[in-house]
């Protein structure tokens, strides 16, 4: 029972510093693109997008239900793509940011060890 504890702690501290990592990652390349201008803005809002979700998502990295809340959040957004007809260059960038934001974090919070990068 105590192991089982201690490796669920672990679990929880490592997507705390994955979730840290990525959140900082986005803000630095948000400022990066912000900083060259012109078309590079398109990147900036989608950058600048991830940083509510990775906030709230550390909020609650550490709840029973987290996984069904991230897939929530996801749905949502991805409800708010449906029609592209209707949503400015703006709307998508920041909707696609946020988009990948929780669908990284539900993935990764529910098979932490998926990540293969190399």
């Amino acid at each position: 029972m105590y192991i089982e504890k201690v490796e669920e702690e672990l679990r929880d501290k490592e997507f705390e510093t994955f979730l840290a990592k990525r959140k900082s990652g986005a803000s630095k390349l948000a400022t990066q693109s912000n900083s060259k201008g012109g078309l590079a803005k398109l990147t900036a809002i989608h950058f600048e997008a991830k940083a509510k979700p990775y906030a709230e998502s550390l909020k609650h990295a550490n709840d029973k239900n987290r996984d069904s809340f991230f897939k929530k959040k996801a749905k949502d957004v991805y409800d708010k793509l449906r029609n592209l007809d209707s949503i400015s260059q703006r709307e998508f960038q920041a909707w696609m940011g946020e988009l990948e934001v929780w669908g990284e974090v539900y993935i990764r919070s529910k098979k932490p060890s998926s990540i293969k990068l190399d």
